[in-house]
């Protein structure tokens, strides 16, 4: 089974799908980073986009990945990236269902042969 971009599958073995690019995607989730004010105030990213409301309530962003100077303590997942820690927290499911949802949609998005493994050779004797 193939996954095209497209209205229309050409036979049984394509599921034609009209989405926006994994780039759009991304760049719509990465302004619910909390970025460093650090990093704001040395022209390094643009501020985080304040909530939005709906009837005076603010709206769950699609993902909140955090950050600080520190290790969290207890992410799903989390990298060092210049002198912050950015991470999604383990308590938190729409953010772990999200990021999971991602990682499936890179894979179905891979385009072309998979390269084959590195081969190691440890010379003995």
């Amino acid at each position: 089974m193939n996954v095209v971009y497209g209205s229309v599958a050409k036979d049984d073995r394509e599921v034609a799908m009209l989405s926006r690019s994994i780039l759009d995607v991304l760049i719509d989730l990465a302004s619910y980073i909390e970025v460093p004010p650090k990093h704001i105030k040395e022209k390094r990213v643009n501020p985080t986009i304040p909530s939005e409301f709906s009837a005076g309530t603010p709206l769950l962003p699609l993902i909140q990945i955090h950050s600080s100077p520190s290790q969290p303590e207890d992410a799903f997942v989390a990298i060092r990236y210049r002198d912050h820690w950015f991470w999604l927290d383990d308590r938190d499911i729409f953010s772990k269902r999200m990021f999971s949802f991602l990682m499936i949609i890179f894979t179905l998005v891979e385009t072309g042969e998979k390269a084959p493994a590195s081969l190691v050779t440890i010379p003995t004797g």
